[in-house]
């Protein structure tokens, strides 16, 4: 049974952030999903070779003994690249080919979302402090050059450096302690505005006191071809 559709569909986040700049100190933005995504259709073609859907290599991929263990520091971003291929040979494909479609699908280190990083450059314009807040490995700042975003590189918050990930309150704890070692003062957790495109994350992230928005509905045209 459909629920019940408003006549006035929730906002732009863009528009909301934006309209939050005057009695805001700094802006903090997760990466993936809000400043960055990934076309879906490059792993559908890199799982092909192998015979396997995009959900089952996702599923070897992001298991948790893997991904759990690299955002926290646990290993790092090669260990756990080679996990993968080590559970792709697991699950019946052979090493070679496991190797080749693992490189492949890491070769692809995403786009940057562009509306976002429009308005990440807006409001450093008008002399906001701008972070990026992730659930990343060892490799993030790597990849930021790789797209293009090297210049946020230097603001990144990573969960694999604070030994533990959104949603655990810690990690907001980590994420603001780092940003007054950034700015070299005390910021008032109401004074932060943050975004990210899991709601989990936003409900944590106003129970730690940040001011937070569920970000939805921004992408590059076409990306996420279907």
């Amino acid at each position: 049974m459909g629920g019940v559709q408003s006549d006035h569909p929730a906002p732009d986040p863009l528009t909301t952030l934006r309209g939050m700049a005057a009695d805001a100190e700094v802006f903090v933005f997760d990466l993936d999903g809000v400043v960055r995504d990934f076309d879906l259709a490059t792993t559908r073609e890199v799982t092909a070779r192998i015979g396997l859907t995009s959900e089952e290599f996702f599923t070897i991929a992001f298991h948790e003994s893997r991904l759990g263990a690299v955002i926290v520091g646990d290993i790092t971003f090669a260990q756990w690249r080679s996990s993968i291929c080590e559970g792709l040979v697991e699950h019946g494909i052979d090493a070679e080919d496991a190797t080749r479609a693992v490189d492949a699908w890491l070769a692809d280190r995403g786009t940057p979302i562009r509306p976002t990083v429009a308005l990440i450059e807006e409001l450093q314009g008008a002399g906001k402090r701008v972070f990026l807040f992730t659930n990343g490995t060892d490799n993030i700042p790597a990849e930021l050059h790789q797209i293009g975003l090297g210049h946020l590189a230097g603001v990144a918050l990573n969960s694999a450096d604070f030994g533990v990930a959104k949603p655990d309150p810690g990690a907001y704890a980590a994420a603001h302690a780092a940003v007054e070692r950034h700015l070299e003062r005390p910021v008032t957790r109401s004074a932060v505005v943050f975004t990210d495109d899991r709601l989990p994350n936003v409900e944590a992230a106003e129970r730690f006191g940040w001011r937070a928005v569920h970000f939805r509905g921004v992408l590059n045209p076409g990306l996420r071809s279907s």
